[in-house]
């Protein structure tokens, strides 16, 4: 009987998957697809759920009006790059979030209970070229880029 208890426990432990914590931001490959393009890679950090969400944050940022917006234009050094923020189902069906763990878990003071855990950024150029992927001469002034609007997103 008492193997019997040990086996189940064993092989309900057994089938527990490593979770990743996300310091400041990580880079995942297998996002949306663009035309012309493989599955794009995206820029991932953990949400800050005490702000405003982070298409809200955008819209005011580029002063558009449009609340449902998940891409925006964007002119670094007069090149022209598009960012496209998955929502919290894009970002389900392409990333999966319980292979991310939490770190800052603060339930109380949330602005939104629709808010995902964590935001995924994806970058392409003018030409629908993947910034973020590895082989891209891009992926230095996208990562920048990402790394300023998550620290100014936190900050707000």
């Amino acid at each position: 009987m008492m193997f019997l208890l040990f086996f189940l426990v064993f092989i309900s432990c057994g089938g527990l998957q490593q979770r990743v914590s996300i310091a400041d931001y990580i880079l995942v490959s297998n996002g949306k697809e663009v035309i012309g393009n493989k599955n794009l890679n995206a820029f991932i950090f953990e949400n800050n759920l005490k702000k405003l969400p982070i298409e809200q944050f955008l819209v005011a940022k580029f002063n558009t009006n449009n609340y449902t917006q998940n891409d925006f234009w964007i002119t670094i050094d007069k090149d022209k790059y598009k960012i496209m923020i998955y929502d919290k189902a894009d970002y389900e069906k392409y990333f999966i979030s319980y292979n991310f763990a939490v770190v800052n878990v603060e339930p109380q003071n949330i602005k939104s209970i629709d808010q995902r855990a964590f935001i995924a950024i994806s970058m392409i150029n003018s030409n629908n070229e993947d910034c973020l992927d590895d082989n891209s001469l891009y992926q230095n002034i996208a990562v920048n880029y990402l790394k300023k609007l998550k620290d100014e997103f936190y900050n707000q």
